[in-house]
C-alpha cells in the first residue's frame, strides 16, 4: 500500500468515526416524545391503540375487574365505567343507572383511599375518537377555548393520573347492608347493587400544538387544568383540576345474574348524529330524571312533550329528581341494548324540541328492551 493510500484510508475511517459520533450524540439528546412515555423499569411501555372507543372502555373496566375480583366463582363483585359520580354507599337498581336510594347504605368512616399508580397504561386515540366520545368533556371545551382545534392534531394520548382506588372491604360491606333501613332495603330488592368504592384519577391528555407556550397561556386564563408544554415536541399536556370516579366497583345482592360472568359495563358512547324518526318495531318504556334543583313542572312537560310526540310508547309519569352533581351537563337519552339505538335517535329528535343539545348514549348495564332513560339537566 503507497504512502497516498494509507492517508486516504485513515482519513476516510477518521470521517467515518466522526459520523458515528455526531449521529449517536443527536439520537441521544434528540426531544423526547410524550406520545411514547417510558415504564419505571426503563422499557418502552406498552401503549395501547384505541381503534374505537368501546374497546378502550371495556379495557379500563377489565383491567380492574381482572386485578380485584375476576376468577372468583359465585362472587358477587362487578365493575362499571362510571357514567355519574355516585358516591360510596349508592344503591343501583338491578337494571339501568337509576340510583335506588342515597342515603342509607353510606359506610362510616368512609374507606381510605390508595394509590393505585400502575393499574392503566397510556392510550392513544385518534382526536376524532376522543371528540366523538366526549373525554374529558371539561378538558376538551377549555382547548377548544384556547383556539386548539384538535381535528388539527393526528392522535391524541388519554392517560389517568394520580390513579387511587377507596372501597369498602368485605367486613364493612357486611355490617352496613347487614341491619337498619340499608338491610330492609335489600332484602325486599333482589339483584339491587350496593356501590362500595371506585378508582378515581385524573384526566391526562397529550396534544400536538402549533404554539405551545400560546396555547399554555390562554389555558392558564381559563383555568381547571394543570397544563405543561413541551415547545420541542410541540405538545401540550392537560391535566384535569379534580379527580373524578374513573371505574365504580359493585356488590349485587339476592339472586342477579353473576356479576363476574357479566361483561363489563361501558362509559356512555355518543352515538351518530340522530337520524329522522322512522318506524320503530320495539316499544319504548321510558323514565324521566329532573334536576333536583329544577321546578315539577320541568319534568311534567317533558313527559307530556313524550306522549305527544311518541303516542305508542310507554312515559312513567313520576320523574325522578336527582341531585345536581350527579347529573350530565347536557340532557341525554341513555339505552342499554344495541337493538333499542334507533328507539334512543327517536327519543332525542323529540326531546331538542326543548333540549337542542340533547344527545343519545348507550350504557352497557342489563336492561329489558327498549328501556329509555331521559336525563334532565336544569336549563
Amino acid at each position: 500500500m503507497t504512502p497516498t493510500t494509507k492517508k486516504i484510508v485513515s482519513l476516510t475511517a477518521t470521517v467515518a468515526v466522526l459520523l458515528g459520533i455526531i449521529a449517536t450524540w443527536h439520537f441521544t439528546h434528540r426531544p423526547k416524545n410524550p406520545l411514547a412515555t417510558v415504564t419505571d423499569r426503563g422499557d418502552r411501555n406498552s401503549i395501547q391503540n384505541v381503534g374505537d372507543f368501546d374497546q378502550f372502555q371495556q379495557d379500563l373496566a377489565a383491567r380492574v375487574l381482572n386485578k380485584f375480583g375476576a376468577g372468583s366463582s359465585g362472587s358477587d363483585f362487578s365493575v362499571i365505567v362510571a357514567t355519574t359520580a355516585y358516591p360510596l354507599g349508592t344503591l343501583l337498581r338491578s337494571t339501568g343507572s337509576i340510583p335506588a336510594d342515597f342515603d342509607d347504605c353510606v359506610p362510616a368512616p368512609a374507606p381510605t383511599p390508595y394509590a393505585a399508580q400502575r393499574l392503566f397504561p397510556s392510550y392513544t386515540m385518534s382526536s376524532d375518537t376522543a371528540l366523538a366520545a366526549n373525554l374529558g368533556s371539561r378538558t376538551l371545551q377549555g382547548l377548544d377555548s384556547a383556539g386548539v382545534s384538535l381535528s388539527q392534531s393526528s392522535n391524541v394520548q388519554y392517560a389517568i393520573a394520580e390513579t387511587q382506588i377507596q372501597i369498602m372491604d368485605d367486613k364493612s360491606v357486611d355490617q352496613v347492608t347487614g341491619k337498619g333501613n340499608c338491610g330492609k332495603y335489600i332484602s325486599t330488592h333482589p339483584g339491587i347493587r350496593l356501590i362500595r368504592g371506585a378508582v378515581m384519577g385524573k384526566m391526562t391528555f397529550t396534544v400536538k400544538v402549533d404554539n405551545p407556550a400560546s396555547v399554555k397561556a390562554r389555558l392558564a386564563k381559563i383555568g381547571g387544568f394543570t397544563v405543561t408544554d413541551n415547545p420541542q415536541a410541540s405538545t401540550l399536556s392537560i391535566v384535569d383540576a379534580q379527580s373524578a370516579p374513573i371505574v365504580e366497583l359493585l356488590s349485587e345482592f339476592g339472586g342477579g345474574a353473576n356479576p363476574a360472568a357479566s361483561p363489563t359495563t361501558p362509559k356512555p358512547v355518543e352515538t351518530s348524529p340522530v337520524r329522522s324518526p322512522g318506524p320503530v318495531g320495539a316499544t319504548a318504556h321510558m323514565y324521566v330524571q329532573e334536576d333536583v334543583q329544577d321546578t315539577p313542572e320541568s319534568g311534567a312537560k317533558i313527559v307530556r312533550l313524550l306522549r305527544v310526540g311518541w303516542p305508542t310508547a310507554e312515559v312513567e309519569s313520576k320523574v325522578q329528581r336527582i341531585p345536581s352533581q350527579k347529573m350530565p351537563d347536557v340532557a341525554q337519552v341513555r339505552y342499554f341494548n344495541d337493538s333499542d339505538s334507533a328507539l334512543a335517535d327517536k327519543c332525542v329528535g323529540i326531546l331538542r324540541k326543548a333540549y337542542p343539545n340533547a344527545r343519545a348514549v348507550r350504557i352497557g348495564l342489563p336492561s329489558p328492551k327498549g328501556q329509555l332513560e331521559v336525563w334532565l339537566p336544569k336549563l
